[in-house]
């Protein structure tokens, strides 16, 4: 019998089931639900502990990706079919945010209310891009030098992160503007997501091969998930720390039909929740 390869300290649990392709997920400090896309432009929620998902709206012709939440509760979503932001409101009610994007995969609020979106570009050629949409709706494409497919992304200490997911590893550059520069390398694999927990480690979810990475503040790279077999954890796209304590980390599925968590026996960072 093969033995399930995620070590059972992580407390590997499915959260939801029945959800279409789930490639991005956010947890919401506003009503404590966990949110998640689908591939047909759908928005689910579901409780940290687990249950049933609610189908909060469908985006006709959609496909959502990324989500974050500003300080009145409302999400800002990527939809790639649309090549727009959407800004949902708790009722379902959207309206876009922003100007048209070709690629939206991931939002991400500064401290300044400002809002990063990666534009992902060709996984084949260097044309990922970022954008930084201002209170109010103004968009600025802020692009040191063309990225190699930009991806998820994360806000910490005045710098922006990003996934170059076809270099393959995560870069960082100033928040005032500058250079990118590499913050890991990750080769032979597909890093999708990230995310800080408190004490400064970033953790990389990647699409391929099943792997879940922590990377210290001192460089050194953890692997804490590592699924070969695909039946545990498949695909591990985008990752958000939940609950009240930010003590879960939750795991999207975009080749699954699930959202799963594990305990990284780590709190997570606080992300910010401007008043726009």
């Amino acid at each position: 019998m093969r033995k399930n390869p995620v070590p059972a300290g992580l407390g590997l649990r499915t959260l939801a089931e029945g959800l279409d392709h789930p490639e991005g997920v956010c947890w919401s400090p506003f009503d404590g639900y966990v949110y998640a896309g689908g591939e047909a432009g759908q928005l689910y929620r579901f409780p940290v502990e687990g249950g049933s998902p609610q189908l909060v709206t469908t985006v006709e012709g959609g496909f959502l990706l990324g989500i974050a939440f500003d300080g009145a509760g409302a999400l800002y979503v990527c939809d790639s079919n649309h090549h727009r932001v959407w800004r949902v409101d708790a009722d379902g009610s959207r309206e876009p945010y922003g100007d048209e994007i070709d690629y939206p995969n991931y939002p991400a609020f500064d401290p300044d209310g400002a809002l990063w979106v990666s534009d992902s570009g060709s996984v084949d050629e260097p044309t990922g891009r970022l954008y930084r949409i201002h209170p109010g709706g103004r968009t600025e494409e802020v692009t040191p030098r063309p990225i190699l497919y930009s991806n998820g992304l994360a806000v910490r200490d005045g710098w922006l992160y990003v996934v170059e997911s076809a270099m393959p590893g995560v870069s960082r550059m100033p928040l005032a503007g500058g250079d990118l520069e590499t913050v890991v390398e990750l080769p032979r694999t597909t890093p999708d997501g990230l995310a800080f927990d408190e004490d400064g480690g970033l953790w990389i979810g990647c699409y391929q091969p099943n792997r879940v990475y922590r990377l210290d503040p001192g460089g050194t790279l953890e692997t804490v998930v590592d699924d070969w077999t695909g039946e545990y954890v498949l695909s591990p796209t985008n990752l958000a720390f939940a609950g009240p304590n930010l003590e879960a980390l939750v795991l999207a599925s975009l080749c699954g039909w699930w959202v799963k968590a594990i305990n990284p026996g780590v709190r997570g960072a606080r992300l910010e929740y401007p008043d726009l």
